[in-house]
């Protein structure tokens, strides 16, 4: 390379750029052709370097196969957290919570049976979304789906155990929906990668992106239907999922006692 480059003759590089996000591969490539002309001072057309740009996973550069598939992540949040918080709390409020807890149901199954209806409404949802992004918008999916599914379970079970969380603290609906809607629907916007990239925010902003289920899941979705990625590469991702489903259920279910007691 240094040979071919100092002798005048020409020399190639290949600069491979990460399209499943667009707007960072146009600035990254733009940097980099900045960068090259700046180093003798002259035009990148004049310059005896071939600077190749190979685009992968979203070859055209189209931000709609970067934003559809986050779309999802968006959603299911918020019908698992928002709509099962709302549902738990209606019932408190109302006062027929604690008139079934007084027949021989415990009340961890009260809470199965209230947020059933949503994973089977989410799991629709998230085929739905897959299906219309793929067919309508051409957003292609070139991983396993039903390995979406799987992993898409540990999201799902992270956002209903939020919204447990979220109807065992508070007593009335409207404060349960405003709760919702600032703890997981407006950070998993604008946090989570699902606009702005992850790394470009400050410090602070990132580590707060860290703590957001929302983040992981995009990681999954459009590493499955961009990038074609199993599970080796998105495991961790679902352990995070987990892990922070695990913590709110244990804060929520404690709460829930408390406030039953």
């Amino acid at each position: 390379f240094s040979t071919d480059a100092a002798s005048g003759r020409g020399a190639a590089v290949q600069l491979l750029l990460d399209g499943s996000d667009a707007n960072s591969a146009t600035i990254a490539s733009n940097y980099f052709e900045a960068f090259v002309g700046g180093l003798t001072g002259i035009s990148a057309a004049g310059l005896p370097l071939d600077i190749r740009p190979k685009i992968l996973y979203n070859p055209d550069l189209e931000s709609v196969k970067f934003i559809v598939p986050g779309l999802a992540g968006v959603l299911l949040m918020m019908i698992c957290a928002l709509m099962t918080s709302v549902t738990i709390t209606r019932e408190k409020e109302v006062g027929t919570l604690e008139l079934v807890l007084t027949t021989p149901i415990r009340p961890y199954q009260v809470i199965i049976g209230k947020v059933l209806p949503y994973i089977a409404i989410a799991f629709l949802e998230c085929l739905s979304i897959v299906g219309f992004s793929h067919f309508w918008f051409g957003v292609p999916v070139e991983g396993s789906l039903l390995l979406l599914l799987g992993l898409t379970f540990g999201y799902l079970f992270c956002a209903l155990c939020i919204g447990i969380t979220i109807s065992a603290a508070v007593k009335t609906q409207q404060v349960a929906m405003s709760m919702a809607m600032v703890t997981t629907l407006l950070p998993s916007v604008m946090l989570s990668g699902f606009i702005f990239p992850v790394d470009s925010m400050p410090l602070p902003l990132r580590l707060v992106s860290r703590a957001l289920p929302a983040t992981y899941y995009l990681k999954i979705i459009r590493g499955i239907m961009l990038k074609g990625a199993g599970w080796l590469e998105l495991w961790p991702n679902f352990a995070f999922l987990i892990g922070i489903g695990l913590v709110f259920l244990f804060i929520g279910m404690k709460k829930f006692r408390t406030s039953l007691s």
